[in-house]
């Protein structure tokens, strides 16, 4: 057997933050798993309107000259 004596069990250190299962992030609705689907929406016709629109200014760069 070892003859070493034991170590101390330490206890665990507390990383700070809110607690698990602490729900106050969800108060707002901020951050729901329907308003990130939203906004992913949103952000994705976002750049659809951004790319339409440099082609629009594409075509009419090229009929002006």
């Amino acid at each position: 057997m070892n003859n070493l004596p034991k170590r101390p069990v330490l206890p665990i250190k507390n990383g700070g933050g809110a607690p698990k299962g602490n729900r106050n992030a969800l108060k707002t609705g901020a951050h729901t798993k329907e308003r990130r689907a939203w906004q992913a929406k949103q952000r994705d016709w976002q750049l659809r309107v951004k790319l339409l629109l440099a082609q629009v200014d594409a075509v009419l760069a090229t009929r002006t000259k």
